[in-house]
């Protein structure tokens, strides 16, 4: 269960408007907080508060909608003129006669709060133990617009927005199947944060569904402000790891797909990325133009992120190596090989070279766009003539930390892109202290990690390990075409039990 705040946790919804009305004022701050609305309205013989929260609707709708309440609340008076009625009645009527809106009754303070501060219209009526609530929402929000991160040359251009309502909508448009399920949690004792969990009920397996179902409802956290990612902290435990466990997108396409494939998706208000869980570490390598693209196309593009993401863990420690043995490389391969011994050990360049592009990076990310032509320009001054002419940096630096700077965002999963270069860091420090001994050290270790890990109780290397050929590594390492795809992977294929 969500925990509520502690002082509406038990207070109950009073059969006198007036208790309710004191309690309500006090603790929403009405007359100090200008954007929850208060206002009393009498129809008939009824009695009644509104609340609603201001900039959740639009004025004119909300007028058309009470005048009709008024109206229907009249007819219903004067139908039941001789008789007592229930509230239940009368929300049967009204759900009938109210032309725009649907009306639904709660028992409980607890839920009435909720939906005053998430934008519904909230009423309390002297003399019943209840209260309506009128779906006047309509959530500011942007228009849709391309991703930002998974853009594509062909396809579909339309991502996801802040608005969980809209997100779920655009995936409903791909996957118009009855058995597609979007369950609405709210988490967060403070922050009471809407959150959808989306999967297809004849295709998941039931024992994913229920684990992470209820590792969902079990969050206990203030609330979810920052999104996406405080999600993935409670539901995968996440500790030092740097590697992700679930895969991010912006695109109503991918998720679509990985709903088919018996993934789950999580979808949360307010953030304009949905949560794609379990995925491997080969999911988080494939691109959207893979799709959008001829089989040979799309199969030369995923060797392609492949081989970037593998020289964007391993060129510097490589780099390292054959330094320490000039010996081994051939004639042919002198391009890798350093020229100058500078006051700085090679190591070192490495470092500040990497630490540099970072810090350029965020200047790049945190600069006005009118101003960021001019970092630019200062960044390639810094970085391409002066620290060379100083001799901080060797050219031979500058190149290749360039070179894993594009690698590592070639593929689509920043967040891989990242715990790259984690790993990048941890290959380098054994390279550098131990030499060969140190590479191999740190290779193998980099490979134990992700061969012990697992991705909500799913192999994180498969298909590699546990091995699986057939629909297995023959779908990762070939862009196959759709009508050959083997549906839905083997370790997400449904299994008996109950979700």
């Amino acid at each position: 269960m969500v925990k509520q705040i502690p002082e509406v946790k038990e207070q109950v919804i009073s059969p006198k408007l007036e208790e309710n009305v004191t309690y309500l004022n006090n603790l929403l701050g009405i007359g100090t907080t200008w954007d929850v609305i208060a206002k009393p309205f009498k129809f008939g013989r009824l009695n009644m508060m509104s609340y609603v929260a201001n900039g959740f609707f639009l004025t004119m709708n909300v007028v058309l909608i009470l005048e009709n309440l008024q109206a229907s609340i009249e007819a219903f008076e004067k139908k039941h003129e001789n008789e007592d009625y229930t509230l239940d009645q009368l929300v049967v009527y009204l759900n009938t006669n109210v032309s725009f809106v649907q009306v639904q009754v709660f028992d409980k303070m607890a839920d009435a709060v909720r939906f005053i501060l998430s934008g519904p219209l909230m009423t309390f009526i002297d003399g019943y133990d209840k209260a309506l609530m009128i779906d006047t929402r309509i959530y500011p929000m942007r228009s849709i617009t391309e991703p930002t991160m998974e853009r594509v040359a062909r396809g579909n251009h339309d991502g996801f927005t802040e608005t969980m309502l809209m997100n779920t909508s655009l995936i409903r448009r791909r996957l118009r199947d009855p058995r597609l399920r979007v369950e609405l949690m709210q988490i967060g004792n403070r922050g009471q944060n809407d959150v959808s969990f989306m999967y297809l009920k004849d295709v998941a397996d039931e024992g994913l569904v229920k684990d992470i179902r209820g590792k969902l409802k079990s969050i206990d956290s203030g609330g979810l402000v920052l999104g996406e990612q405080q999600v993935m902290d409670y539901l995968g435990k996440l500790k030092w790891n740097p590697y992700p466990i679930a895969r991010y997108t912006e695109r109503p396409d991918v998720a679509s797909t990985a709903l088919l494939e018996g993934q789950v998706v999580i979808v949360v208000d307010n953030t304009p990325e949905v949560i794609v869980a379990p995925s491997t570490f080969w999911q988080h390598m494939q691109h959207p133009q893979e799709y959008h693209s001829y089989p040979m196309i799309g199969t030369y593009l995923r060797w392609l992120i492949a081989f970037a993401v593998y020289m964007s863990i391993f060129l510097p420690g490589v780099f390292l190596l054959v330094n320490a043995h000039p010996h081994w490389v051939p004639k042919w391969g002198a391009f890798f090989l350093s020229n100058r011994h500078d006051p700085l050990p090679l190591w070192a360049q490495l470092l500040v070279a990497e630490v540099s592009l970072d810090i350029l990076r965020l200047a790049v990310i945190n600069t006005p766009s009118v101003m960021a032509s001019a970092v630019g320009i200062v960044a390639a001054l810094l970085f391409g003539q002066f620290a060379t002419t100083i001799q901080l940096l060797q050219p031979e630096v500058l190149v290749y930390m360039g070179f894993v700077m594009m690698a590592q965002y070639a593929t689509s999963s920043y967040e891989l892109g990242s715990a790259n270069q984690m790993a990048r860091f941890w290959i380098m420090g054994w390279t550098a202290i131990f030499g060969v001994i140190g590479f191999a050290i740190s290779f193998v270790s980099w490979f134990i990690l992700l061969a012990t890990m697992k991705t909500f109780g799913k192999p994180y290397l498969w298909p590699l390990i546990p091995f699986k050929w057939k629909h297995g590594l023959t779908d990762t390492l070939i862009r196959q075409p759709s009508y050959k795809l083997g549906g839905v992977p083997e370790i997400l294929r449904r299994r008996r039990g109950r979700a």
